[in-house]
């Protein structure tokens, strides 16, 4: 497999993680099983998380656009001619 490929893949399962742990944190404070200190912590921890994956992945695509851009193509201009009637010419 390709590097790029297993970062992407593991940033995806890290991000997912990360908002299922947010969710269930927010759930438990709201159920009053966990404190909301305790909750509040752990999703600034959640958010830094985030920040971290989107980071990595917004980084890939800056390296590839270094690459220059092939030169536009002129692409000539093509005769069209109208056929009247039933049968093509």
């Amino acid at each position: 497999m390709n590097r790029e490929l297993i970062k992407h893949k593991l940033c995806r399962l890290i991000a997912t993680a990360a908002i299922l742990l947010g969710g269930a944190m927010v759930s438990a404070a709201a159920a009053g099983s966990m404190p909301l200190w305790a909750a509040l912590l752990g999703l600034f921890a959640v958010v830094v998380m985030l920040n971290a994956v989107c980071g990595i992945l917004l980084d890939s695509p800056a390296a590839e656009a270094k690459t220059p851009a092939p030169a536009p193509r002129k692409r000539t201009a093509v005769q069209l001619r109208v056929v009247r009637g039933g049968h093509a010419a």
